[in-house]
């Protein structure tokens, strides 16, 4: 096999490739208010759930080269809109796990081994960046983010109107005291009391503070399992294909039936997509920390209550990937374009739905992927 991390795969590749990689942050960049006040928050919501994987697949897909200028693009961006903190915080996530993605395509090290081990450097790496925030803010990040929100609200034009919807939907609460004269409206004018604007300002500092204590444990679990399987799938499948048209375009026909050279593309041997289902053994041990996940998340022990978050978006995220390889082969029986095999799973992602079909794959063996355990001989004695 040749090189398998070739610089530039295309002229054309890289060019588009390096393009669709700086875009989205040079968006975030000041000046373009039409994003929305928050370039930061957008700018770290784009890195945590899409970067690493952008990265890995414009890689394969079009080359190291201009995966390298989209890092640099998206490492400057967030220099820009945070500062040097926010530039170790996202080098200390998206470092690693490109980093080990090359070397182990380069060292061609096959899936069963590779999957495994690019989960643990997204783990790994998660919980360094939470361990330097926590540090940074001296164990008191989840407070110290809830007053930012509340700074940032009270500051913001439509900050009073972005209270007022919170309060209606029942997110935040007001004092029973405040709340015949909490709103002071104009002709033209909305705004809150001052003491009305203060205790949802306390409200919405108690709301994020308990809320990102729920939600960075469940990310940890939930992206390092999704992103480190998305990391390797993604990347190895579409750049294979892309391989396979480039092969078929340039590719002289060979004798009379015009035969194609076999495509030359690191696998890393791993299996259709199709045929991904979790080993009769192992599936009842997540499915019994699912539901022992699913029970810990109510516990009134704040330790248990975290550990079972953990435990339940881990397990979970291991049946939304069964369910989406069940949801791709039941695509692919059917006839369906890969464009909608690529974005009905990624749509459903977002839901429940595709651990339920996870369970229902991996209980009734509807592939027919797992042979059933052979009977035991009769013997007498």
């Amino acid at each position: 096999m040749k090189h398998p991390l070739a610089a530039v795969r295309s002229v054309k590749s890289a060019v588009v490739g390096s393009i669709l990689l700086m875009i989205p942050y040079l968006l975030l960049l000041p000046g373009r208010e039409i994003l929305g006040p928050l370039p930061a928050v957008y700018a770290v919501m784009l890195t945590v759930y899409l970067l690493p994987v952008a990265l890995c697949l414009v890689t394969m897909v079009c080359g190291v080269l201009p995966m390298l200028i989209g890092l640099i693009t998206a490492l400057s961006t967030i220099t820009t809109l945070m500062g040097t903190t926010g530039l170790l915080l996202c080098a200390m996530y998206a470092l690693p796990v490109v980093g080990a993605f090359l070397v182990l395509v380069q060292m061609q090290v096959t899936f069963k081994k590779s999957c495994p081990i690019m989960i643990g450097v997204h783990v790994a790496a998660l919980a360094l960046v939470f361990a330097v925030c926590q540090q940074m803010t001296k164990g008191d990040l989840y407070n110290q983010a809830g007053i930012a929100v509340a700074d940032f609200l009270k500051t913001w034009d439509v900050g009073d109107l972005l209270l007022y919807e919170f309060y209606s939907m029942g997110l935040i609460d007001l004092r029973e005291s405040l709340r015949d004269n909490a709103v002071q409206s104009g002709l033209y004018t909305f705004s809150l009391s001052d003491a009305a604007r203060e205790d949802m300002l306390m409200s919405v500092q108690t709301m994020i503070t308990g809320q990102l204590q729920l939600l960075i444990p469940n990310l940890i679990a939930t992206q390092s399992i999704q992103g480190g399987v998305a990391c390797l799938l993604l990347p190895l499948r579409f750049g294979y294909l892309a391989e396979e048209k480039r092969a078929f375009l340039r590719d002289e026909p060979m004798g009379e039936l015009g035969e194609k050279q076999k495509v030359d593309f690191p696998t890393l041997d791993m299996p259709p997509f199709q045929t991904w289902h979790i080993p009769r053994g192992i599936g009842w041990q997540v499915g019994v920390a699912l539901i022992g996940g699913y029970l810990l998340r109510y516990s009134r022990t704040f330790a248990l209550k975290i550990a079972g978050i953990m435990l339940y978006g881990a397990a979970s995220s291991v049946f939304m990937i069964q369910g989406a390889a069940f949801l791709n082969f039941f695509q692919k029986r059917r006839g369906s374009r890969r464009f909608w095999r690529v974005l009905v799973p990624l749509l459903l992602m977002t839901t429940p739905f595709l651990t339920f079909i996870g369970i229902f794959d991996q209980l009734n063996n509807a592939r027919g992927l797992r042979k059933p355990p052979e009977p035991k001989e009769d013997t007498f004695l």
